[in-house]
């Protein structure tokens, strides 16, 4: 797939489903020497942007393999419970060969909550995901209903960074290095040349906190993350 023939909608959602189904036992690993470990870190800066509390009701969408799902479900306690969705079947696999009690897993369209009833959680998070999702009205707007007014949704994305130093790191790691790192461990080219690709054609970080406040959620805010290679964007369904 090339950067300026990256195709749309259905046929995107599809291909992008049998990508990750093909690099699922991978995938794990890949993200630990792709972040060098920061992506725990990641995870704990999404966990504190949600606001939880033991007990609360999460959506993690986009799941992957449960990473993030399973450390919000150790913030949430045995009190709380998480719902992880993810359209790779693969993906969901791996994800629950590490069960806990008060996490549940289902495939599913992230764009596509009808299953869920209104103001069900006190949070939904999304990471590593918008960028795979054609239609980022229809996943905020469904992110927005689901959660409780006052509920917090959180997005953690990659993106590209502004300051020149990062670009240049930028354009050494994720567009020379990770391609050659990701084919190797993975036995998959194509994934990790993917990688760089969605990340270059996913929107701005200030129009990504357009898109969530057309969407039902308030007081919309980011922060850039690893010298701008990461934003995390968080908003609040409004009372």
């Amino acid at each position: 797939m090339s950067g300026r023939n990256l195709p749309t909608g259905r046929e995107r959602a599809a291909l992008v489903e049998e990508m990750f189904d093909r690099i699922a036992g991978r995938y794990e690993l890949l993200n630990t020497v792709m972040t060098g470990g920061m992506h725990h870190l990641w995870n704990r800066k999404v966990i504190a942007a949600a606001n939880l509390l033991p007990g609360d009701w999460v959506l993690d969408l986009a799941c992957g393999t449960g990473s993030l799902t399973r450390d919000l479900a150790r913030r949430v306690g045995p009190e709380g419970y998480v719902l992880g969705i993810d359209f790779s079947r693969e993906m969901l696999r791996c994800a629950e060969a590490k069960p806990l009690p008060n996490v549940e897993y289902r495939h599913g369209d992230a764009t596509d909550l009808r299953e869920i009833r209104d103001a069900a959680f006190d949070a939904a998070t999304i990471a590593y995901g918008a960028r795979n999702i054609p239609d980022l009205d229809a996943l905020f707007s469904g992110m927005s209903r689901v959660v409780r007014p006052g509920g917090r949704v959180v997005c953690l994305e990659i993106a590209t960074p502004e300051s020149r130093a990062s670009q240049m790191f930028y354009g050494l790691w994720f567009d020379r290095a990770v391609p050659k790192l990701g084919a190797r461990i993975s036995g998959d080219p194509e994934a990790y040349t993917y990688l760089p690709e969605s990340v270059k054609e996913f929107v701005a970080a200030d129009d990504l906190s357009g898109i969530m406040e057309r969407n039902g959620l308030q007081d919309v805010t980011y922060r850039r993350l690893a010298g701008g290679i990461i934003t995390l964007h968080r908003g609040v369904r409004g009372l």
